[in-house]
């Protein structure tokens, strides 16, 4: 199989439906439908991201790359995208594919990182290593699965929800502060939902550390099109709660194929022995228990304490650096080694 390139964010438009063709016939994850990628591309790409093209009919492939150092390449991987940005159909042998690629790149390659690989939708084996192939751990997400009777579940998560969130109901009516919990699916009301959301991450720790989402920067100008493309689809939706008819916590999150994917998460800070977050989850849960889509509910992210306490269920994403030569990972490793002991060195 051969490859061909081009520019990503002049290419990838004309695409779009062979992308999404080769992503419904690989369990047709929401994270890699064109519109999600191509949002991507557009906010977060440079002109040197490259759409690689398999030419096989009977094999086809799309992956998304960029060069990360002389002689290496990697799957295109913006902050924003959870899941590598790669799609080949299960007809062939998918390390033969990658192998292909890399001989296939411009320039004369040494190997290629195929990125943040989800176990559960990949064509690629956790157990594909060789001389050749390197698999690396990169994190742990979670998982909920949803099903069953809500009021059940939910007295199963003892005191750290249920207890805590009974105390908090009891100081916000000491308050006078009323809790509301608001579903927002329509296309035009995504902007405003947008500015609250960054109101709540550029007033956190977000927003001193300067990785907030702002409408008026490239991730919120992302997520506003993303969600507003996917409502419009029927697979978008904002989860908010507010308190006295100020916004306190807001989720936004993809749903497809009985799957609801978090994808950004924030909560106002500013209340003492209030949790915004703790709320949030208990109504999102309550209304995907009594809604019946849902299936499951994907983090994608490193695993947190309160979700393993609502019962979510961990598992590791990985890489693969695959090498065209046997002594390419050993030279690596050596490298590495000798910049490791000149650091030792130089600190004595």
């Amino acid at each position: 199989m051969q490859w061909r390139f081009e520019k990503a964010r002049e290419a990838f438009g004309r695409y779009c439906e062979h992308w999404d063709a080769i992503n419904r016939s690989c369990r047709d994850h929401i994270l890699l439908d064109s519109i999600f990628v191509g949002a991507l591309i557009r906010h977060f790409a440079t002109d040197e991201t490259l759409l690689a093209i398999a030419n096989d009919d009977n094999a086809p492939g799309m992956v998304l790359v960029e060069k990360a150092r002389p002689g290496l390449w990697q799957t295109f991987q913006p902050a924003q995208g959870p899941i590598g940005l790669v799609l080949l159909s299960d007809t062939a042998d998918s390390r033969q594919r990658i192998f292909e690629l890399i001989r296939s790149l411009p320039g004369y390659s040494f190997g290629f990182s195929v990125l943040q690989q989800d176990p559960d939708f990949t064509v690629f084996s956790q157990s594909d290593t060789s001389n050749l192939i390197e698999r690396t751990d990169y994190m742990e997400t979670s998982r909920l699965q949803i099903s069953g009777d809500f009021d059940a579940y939910w007295k199963g998560t003892g005191r750290y929800f249920v207890d805590d969130l009974r105390r908090q109901t009891r100081r916000l009516a000491e308050q006078g502060i009323e809790v509301e919990f608001v579903i927002e699916r329509r296309r035009d009301a995504v902007a405003e939902c947008i500015e609250d959301y960054s109101r709540l991450e550029t007033t956190g720790w977000k927003g001193k550390e300067g990785t907030a989402v702002a409408a008026s920067n490239a991730q919120g100008r992302f997520y506003r099109e993303v969600m507003e493309e996917f409502c419009d689809r029927g697979e978008g939706v904002i989860f908010r709660l507010l308190f006295n008819d100020k916004v306190v916590a807001s989720d936004l999150i993809l749903e497809r194929n009985g799957m609801s994917v978090v994808l950004k998460i924030a909560y106002d800070e500013n209340f003492p022995g209030i949790s915004p977050g703790k709320f949030m989850h208990r109504e999102i849960l309550r209304h995907l228990y009594s809604d019946g889509k849902t299936k499951s509910l994907e983090w994608y992210g490193r695993v947190h304490d309160w979700q393993r306490k609502l019962g979510s269920v961990p598992r590791a994403m990985f890489h693969l650096n695959v090498y065209r030569h046997g002594w390419v990972p050993l030279a690596r490793k050596w490298i590495k080694s000798t910049r490791g002991i000149i650091r030792s060195g130089n600190q004595k």
